[in-house]
């Protein structure tokens, strides 16, 4: 069901600690800023949430994290399981009842109170519009 007041955005958040962060500490933060996201969403007009979720891989870790719900409860799939001194999150956010860049400035504030201590967060923008029409056959 899409409707004209859905909206969704996808970025890579890169967010890089002067120090190794001890697992359960990185935990907490990504679930803290997952959760946040959705709180955000929810206070700033979202009717509906689709799905807000992440997904962090390295070499060692695969988690998966998901709000489903106006609770703003978080599910990981996996946990860290070493410090890590950095971290690219993937994160997803369908919604009805935001546009776009309140998405955007949403998942950039809760970036940097989430992720506290860092040393830098960048946030790339993962839309990519395709500009030519695909045939098959």
């Amino acid at each position: 069901m899409i409707t004209e007041d859905f909206a969704a955005y996808a970025a890579r958040v890169r967010i890089t600690f002067p120090e190794q962060m001890a697992p359960n500490a990185m935990q907490d933060m990504l679930e803290s800023f997952m959760s946040g996201v959705a709180m955000d969403c929810l206070e700033a007009g979202t009717r509906l949430i689709g799905h807000i979720k992440s997904v962090v891989g390295n070499d060692d870790t695969l988690i998966a994290c998901s709000v489903t719900d106006h609770d703003a409860h978080v599910r990981c799939r996996g946990r860290f399981e070493t410090p890590l001194k950095s971290v690219d999150i993937i994160v997803n956010v369908l919604q009805y009842g935001l546009k776009k860049r309140d998405l955007m400035s949403i998942v950039a504030e809760c970036s940097k109170h989430c992720f506290v201590g860092s040393t830098s967060i960048v946030i790339e923008d993962l839309e990519v519009e395709e500009k030519e029409l695909i045939r098959l056959g």
